[in-house]
């Protein structure tokens, strides 16, 4: 699968990303990625330029901004707390998301 970021924060546009079929039954990111497609294709309305971060709220589509996500994060991580986990949750940014995600998918087995 090859990911089209179309910008980022090192001011770099369209910067692909390719990823191989890992074989892993859980964890291979084509298998993922093609269930996130699948998920948003089910939305009514939807069409093939409708971006990943959408998703329906109260009825309506939004998309998930990178400043929602990181507040989540930084929330989650105040209530479990610094001492348990060993920083702090301004160390959490957006780039926490795929090796936490990728972490819990492992863990979970899910």
């Amino acid at each position: 699968v090859n990911l089209t970021f179309v910008f980022q924060k090192k001011d770099q546009k369209h910067d692909s990303v390719s990823q191989r079929a890992s074989g892993d039954a859980v964890m291979c990111p084509v298998k993922q990625w093609a269930a996130l497609v699948q998920r948003i294709h089910n939305y009514p309305g939807t069409s093939d330029n409708t971006t990943v971060d959408t998703i329906m709220s109260l009825g309506r589509f939004r998309r998930i901004t990178s400043t929602e996500m990181v507040h989540a994060l930084r929330d989650a991580a105040a209530a479990v707390g610094e001492a348990r986990l060993g920083f702090a949750k301004e160390d959490i940014g957006t780039h926490s998301l795929r090796s936490g995600a990728a972490m819990s998918m492992y863990l979970g087995e899910c």
